[in-house]
């Protein structure tokens, strides 16, 4: 064979191997990115499911768990036959629809089977039974199913026949020590919750929510959506199965599913399914808050940040053609440098390296590779910022709403307790002193009895506003009971107290309180407490009550001062 043609050949296996070699490198770098951009992508964005689908649910589950606690409700089940106590009862049913996000509720009760329910155009007004229950009917095995599983609350995807409404239920159980007396709640219209939880328009991403037996209870096809799961045996409802057809998928899913609920809460697992015919990238969490998991799918493709680059190597295999000869010096200075450097780069940041900048290297499409590469790390790293700052935001605003009431805007018992003993750490700290005030409206029942709870509620606020033009900067205030009052005044000597204690009690004589139908006015008794030495918090709320209930005994619309010594 002449020396020509075995260079050529030497020159083509050469060709074919470098060739080949660098396809394989490029196609690895971009596979590890891809797939590691992929996880993160889906973390975030399950965790961002997650929050946007509990915010609408969590105050309504604790609003209806704080009516299903309250006397009157439990009254109303055990002597629903005398009408006192279903009249008080279906008059705090109606004080929590406007109360609840949909201005409705319902309640059912074990002993009588009869259904209470009333909607936000107050169709039911004087006509909130709406039906008696029967257990032999398949339309009212839901409430049945509720009694015998024996949780505390539920969330159900539940279409109710005799209303003819479909709707996201909040069951939660009444009880009395331990004996379930019916189930009480509130609903979500299933359209409206859809749009905010899983109907997301987001190309390439597909988000579903099943509950422990994987039975579907959320998806943008309300087809797909397992209402009244828990009448039904796990063979009759639909479960993801119908998604996943694959079975090593479904077993990796169902591992998956019982490993998260043995994991503290947040974590996420990731794996890759097949789904519609695709390779999907399927992210799970566990919501303990629901007792659903949340299923959000990514397609491969969606996920892919370098696929447009992929003709990248092509470039190279065409130089390796022109100029074999300077290929090692070229290939190695162009490419597989700054092919190195970019993957030392992304080992780094793959290793927990969040501040380090991917550089800028080679030249041409190489230097256009690493600056892709440059603003794919900061559009992850942004992303990550974005979604956490989100859920910071969520969380804080989650833990501002169970320290504020909702009705004044004022703190309330919990978010007082908090300012009570840290204000009590810093006086401590700086010496200080510490007055407080506690205010009752006086002969407030009558006010209710007489102009109605609306007109009560216009009270409560305008007093609170009083409160909010009379106090400190950095004094604090929270409706402490259903007409009292409790006030916090840091570095308060006894005088100031007192004159504060007094424009309070004046300008809420002069408040003038418009219905619309009537005018009505109403006086405030106000305890005052200041301590000489330093006192726990259960002690200066023990002395301020006793002035409190001096105030009240001297005739109400006064203001009495603790002495100190237990008398007022």
């Amino acid at each position: 064979m002449r020396l020509t043609t075995r260079f050529l050949l030497l020159r083509a296996v050469v060709f074919v191997a470098l060739g080949v070699l660098v396809w394989l490198s490029f196609e690895a770098v971009v596979d590890r990115i891809n797939m590691q951009w992929g996880r993160e992508f889906a973390q975030r964005q399950v965790l961002f499911d997650k929050y946007r689908t509990l915010s609408p649910l969590i105050r309504e589950i604790e609003l209806a768990r704080k009516m299903a606690a309250e006397p009157v409700l439990v009254e109303m089940a055990l002597n629903e036959h005398e009408p006192l106590a279903r009249k008080r009862g279906l008059k705090l049913l109606e004080e929590y629809r406007y109360r609840f996000r949909e201005h409705s509720y319902f309640a059912a009760f074990a002993h009588s089977g009869h259904y209470y329910y009333n909607d936000a155009a107050n169709s039911y007004g004087g006509k909130q039974l709406r039906y008696t229950l029967n257990p032999q009917s398949v339309n009212d095995q839901w409430f049945y199913a509720t009694l015998k599983d024996g949780m505390e609350y539920q969330v159900n995807v539940d279409p109710d026949v005799h209303l003819d409404v479909v709707k996201v239920w909040i069951n939660v159980l009444l009880k009395q020590r331990g004996k379930v007396l019916g189930v009480v709640g509130t609903g979500i219209e299933l359209t409206d919750f859809l749009k905010e939880s899983v109907d997301i328009h987001q190309p390439g991403v597909d988000n579903f929510f099943v509950d422990k037996s994987l039975a579907i209870q959320l998806s943008t096809d309300p087809a797909m959506i397992d209402y009244a799961s828990l009448t039904k045996t796990v063979e009759q409802r639909i479960r993801i199965d119908r998604l996943f057809t694959r079975p090593a998928d479904m077993a990796a899913i169902q591992q998956a599913a019982e490993a998260l609920r043995s994991k503290p809460d947040g974590e996420i697992a990731t794996l890759w399914v097949t789904y519609q015919g695709g390779r999907h990238l399927l992210g799970m969490a566990w919501l303990p808050e629901l007792g659903w998991y949340d299923l959000t799918l990514m397609d491969e493709q969606s996920l892919s940040m370098l696929h447009e680059y992929k003709w990248v190597p092509m470039l190279f295999v065409f130089i390796f053609l022109l100029a074999l000869m300077l290929f090692g010096w070229l290939f190695n200075r162009w490419a597989l440098a700054p092919i190195c450097t970019l993957h030392r780069a992304m080992r780094a940041i793959q290793d927990g390296d969040d501040k380090l900048e991917p550089p800028i290297v080679g030249k041409g499409e190489v230097e256009a590779l690493s600056r892709s590469f440059r603003q794919m790390v900061e559009k992850v790293r942004n992303t990550n910022h974005e979604l956490e700052a989100k859920v910071k935001e969520r969380t804080e605003a989650l833990q501002r709403l169970s320290e504020v009431d909702p009705l004044t805007g004022l703190l309330n018992r919990r978010g007082m307790m908090a300012r009570f003993e840290q204000e009590i750490s810093r006086q401590a700290r700086q010496d200080g002193t510490l007055g407080l005030l506690l205010l009752d409206l006086d002969h407030f029942k009558e006010v209710n009895d007489t102009y109605g709870h609306a007109a009560g509620d216009l009270a409560l606020c305008a007093a609170a506003k009083v409160l909010g033009g009379v106090m400190r900067a950095y004094d604090h205030a929270a409706r402490w009971g259903g007409e009292e009052f409790l006030i916090l005044l840091p570095d308060c000597s006894e005088t100031d107290l007192l004159a504060i204690a007094e424009r309070i009690r004046a300008r809420i004589e002069a408040l003038k309180i418009d219905t619309g139908q009537s005018r009505f006015s109403f006086t405030v008794s106000i305890g005052a407490h200041r301590p000489q030495t330093p006192q726990t918090p259960d002690a200066m709320l023990q002395q301020v009550d006793r002035a409190l209930y001096a105030a009240k005994a001297d005739g109400r619309n006064c203001v009495r001062l603790s002495s100190g010594t237990g008398k007022a």
